[in-house]
Formats: structure tokens, C-alpha cells, sequence
């Protein structure tokens, strides 16, 4: 937009040169006055659609640098999240006694003492027994040699 209105006013002066414009008449002064003016102005707004241009590219680039910033202070918190996540759900192996396929359940589905366990592959119904865990499991045997 800039350089069109340069460009205009410089069109405009050719016309005043080349029709022979009097700048010394009364109109002629006034029409001269004009015509600087809007060269000044045109030239203005040049410099400030410049300055303007190079405003937005570091305005841009301080985006760039600030969205950085955020993602080191606030990248690590996400992928603490995710670890999180996966230390709170426990999934367990199922085998289905009715078609052996294996599932892949949540502690909290595995629990659930109302809920019956349904194989996602046949849809059969069943129940599964819990065994202890490794410390139970050596108590119990202390338990036995005494």
C-alpha cells in the first residue's frame, strides 16, 4: 500500500510537469502546497508501514522465543503426567477359561467385587481367582515350615 502511494504522488507531480502547471499563479501555489504535502505524507506512511513490518517480525519472533520458554518450564510436567499415569494403572494379563484368548484389564476391573469379569472375544462370563503376591506367598511358607 505503501509504495502505491508513492508511486501515485509521483504520478500525480509528472501530470503537474507536463501539463505546464504555473506554481506561481494563486491556484498554483495553493495546488504546489497540496502537492507537497501529499508527498510528505505519502513518504510518512511509508516509514511507518516499514517500522510496522519490523515490529510484527520481532513481535514474531517473540512468540517463537516465549512459546520455547514455555515448553522448557512446562514440557517436563507432561511427560511426568504420562509416567504418573502409567504407575497408577497396573494392567493385569486374563486368560478366558472358555476360549483362551488373553485380555488385558486395570487393577480397578480386576477388583471390582460386584462385576463379573466378560471375555471381549467370545463373551463369555467368568471369575477369576486371585493369587497372593510374592511376600504372601514366602509367609506362607514360613508359616508351613514351622
Amino acid at each position: 500500500m505503501a509504495m502505491d502511494l508513492n508511486a501515485k504522488a509521483a504520478y500525480i507531480r509528472g501530470l503537474m510537469t507536463g501539463m505546464e502547471f504555473d506554481a506561481d499563479s494563486k491556484n498554483g501555489k495553493v495546488i504546489a502546497a497540496m502537492m507537497d504535502l501529499l508527498e510528505e505524507m505519502a513518504a510518512t506512511v511509508t516509514e511507518h508501514d516499514d517500522a510496522l513490518d519490523q515490529v510484527y517480525d520481532e513481535l514474531e519472533t517473540l512468540d517463537q522465543d516465549l512459546d520455547d520458554v514455555v515448553s522448557d518450564i512446562y514440557g517436563d510436567d507432561e511427560e511426568d503426567d504420562d509416567e504418573d499415569e502409567e504407575d497408577h494403572g497396573a494392567l493385569y494379563e486374563v486368560t478366558c477359561p472358555n476360549c483362551g484368548e488373553i485380555s488385558t484389564l486395570d487393577e480397578e476391573t480386576l477388583m471390582d467385587p460386584e462385576g463379573d469379569l466378560v471375555c471381549p472375544h467370545c463373551g463369555a462370563t467368568f471369575d477369576i481367582e486371585l493369587e497372593g503376591t510374592e511376600e504372601d506367598s514366602a509367609e506362607e511358607t514360613d508359616k508351613q515350615d514351622q
